[in-house]
């Protein structure tokens, strides 16, 4: 719709690719319900402006003039979610963290947030519950918690407890950590895509041999189809994501005196394990092996670094390898990752998170040709729970409907 509006022009679309996030993480969350999601206010919105006057000045413009396409308000959850987030990464470079959340909470707004949010998983649970007590299956994470609940109160020989503040607390958590991090990861996705315009071309001949009976019939490849992963798009995004990791670092507290490369650290010390850096994005830093601890050297990996395939360059061909029958495949463990961390800490929603990576990717880069004239190039970034650039402008042109 925006495509049509904007007539060949450049847009912004950064707010959509948050939108798209939010709806997508509701609905494997808690599930969308009948009155749909942000994506639906927009696109609603858009319809009903689609010939007025408001939606004609694109023809009033140069070619690769940005044009401003007006947006609908997003809805109350996606702003009190927002709220919440900046709330959660603000505290993280506050010298007094606790000290910060307890003024922080004082604003009218910070507390207006907190309650939407609150009352609506709230009202959830509680419509969400009866329905699989009488039988009916889960469709969401929260209906999984909630049914676990159940088969817990049965053994225990009590009463279910869908008050329990955990229940809400869990689904919340799953909330914010689903939806900065996808929605970020989006952004450097498409960014990417226009930057390196011909690996919009090699994903798409890659994506019409994978699907060949949508190509052959000139439609969208269905989510059966889409259950086979095609390797290019794979390693694509692999690449983005050791290139451009949305999570820059995790941290981890001792829980004793230890030594870390022959450095004592002291316990309940906070050591800070970068995600991007030396070994994943830039070349690594030599480290003699005795440093390092006995089961380091005893596990050591057989990719211990990119350093031969020079790490500094955007190259997703080097996840890619020939099968026994000479046909090429993604391979995850072609050489370091932490993008998702890894371990018993590891990110809980890595599947979800490619799975959905892979499915809107497909769509994009089967319907459309992405542009970015070059003096909108930017490479801007903000810093909140996610490093994400701050835009995410593109010319769109629509290849599916042309064929």
């Amino acid at each position: 719709m925006k495509s049509k509006i904007a007539q060949g022009h450049p847009f912004e679309a950064f707010s959509n690719i948050i939108e798209f996030s939010f709806d997508a993480i509701l609905s494997a969350a808690i599930g969308l319900g009948p009155e749909g999601g942000d994506l639906k206010y927009q696109f609603d919105h858009l319809s009903a402006l689609e010939n007025t006057d408001s939606c004609k000045v694109a023809a009033k413009l140069g070619r690769d003039e940005l044009v401003d396409i007006p947006a609908a308000k997003m809805s109350v959850k996606l702003a009190a979610l927002l709220c919440e987030e900046e709330s959660l990464w603000k505290g993280f470079y506050q010298p007094w963290p606790k000290l910060y959340h307890f003024v922080n909470k004082l604003q009218t707004s910070v507390r207006a947030a907190s309650r939407t949010m609150r009352s609506f998983l709230e009202s959830r649970i509680r419509t969400n519950g009866p329905k699989l007590r009488a039988g009916g299956q889960p469709e969401s994470a929260l209906d999984y918690v909630i049914q676990r609940e159940f088969k817990a109160a049965e053994k225990a020989g009590r009463e279910p407890n869908l008050g329990d503040a955990r229940i809400r607390d869990e689904i919340y958590g799953y909330l914010i950590a689903g939806h900065d991090t996808s929605g970020g990861t989006m952004v450097w996705l498409m960014r990417t895509l226009m930057a390196h315009p011909e690996e919009q071309v090699k994903i798409r001949n890659s994506l019409h041999l994978t699907y060949q009976a949508a190509w052959a019939e000139k439609r969208l490849p269905t989510i059966a189809e889409l259950s086979k992963n095609d390797h290019y798009l794979s390693a694509f995004i692999e690449e983005v994501l050791r290139f451009s990791a949305p999570v820059v670092t995790v941290v981890v507290m001792t829980r004793m005196d230890t030594f870390i490369l022959g450095h004592p650290v002291p316990g309940d010390t906070q050591v800070f394990l970068n995600l991007a850096g030396p070994s994943l994005n830039m070349r690594s830093v030599p480290i003699e092996e005795h440093v390092r601890s006995s089961t380091s050297q005893k596990h050591r990996p057989t990719k211990a670094s990119w350093d031969d395939l020079d790490p500094t360059t955007f190259r997703p061909e080097r996840w890619l390898k020939n099968d026994e029958q000479g046909n090429m495949i993604f391979d995850p463990s072609s050489g370091p990752t932490l993008a998702f961390s890894a371990g018993n800490r590891g990110c809980f929603g890595k599947r979800l998170a490619y799975l959905e990576l892979r499915v809107v990717l497909t769509l994009l880069i089967w319907s459309f040709e992405f542009e970015l004239p070059p003096h909108l190039v930017s490479w801007k970034t903000y810093d909140s729970l996610v490093t994400a650039p701050e835009q995410c402008i593109m010319r769109v042109k629509d290849i599916l409907s042309d064929k």
